[in-house]
């Protein structure tokens, strides 16, 4: 059986100080439409409905999640929840990671 290759994508939270920094990042890098939205219910839906031009599978990454602000911080995981979510519930097999 071939291997499927994965997708990787990092990013850098450095400097990341509110939750728009984060989709600042996260949209382009997933290749998101423009009319697509900064919240955690449009990455669940675009993720479900396959709206992002990026390939499955797929990991993304995200470091230096120390030097973002608090808020940043207490923010990711429920980022990380979304692509969990879609993973268990629609078999998306992409995934999102705190480094």
């Amino acid at each position: 059986m071939a291997r499927v290759p994965v997708n990787a994508i990092t990013l850098d939270a450095r400097g990341w100080r509110e939750f728009r920094d984060i989709y600042a990042a996260l949209l382009p890098a997933l290749g998101a439409p423009d009319w697509h939205g900064p919240n955690l219910d449009a990455v669940y839906d675009a993720l479900v409905a396959g709206h992002y031009r990026v390939a499955l599978p797929l990991v993304v990454t995200i470091r230096d999640t120390a030097s973002a602000s608090e808020a940043v911080r207490a923010y990711l995981p429920r980022l990380v929840t979304v692509f969990d979510d879609a993973r268990a519930q629609y078999g998306i097999d992409a995934r999102l990671v705190i480094a």
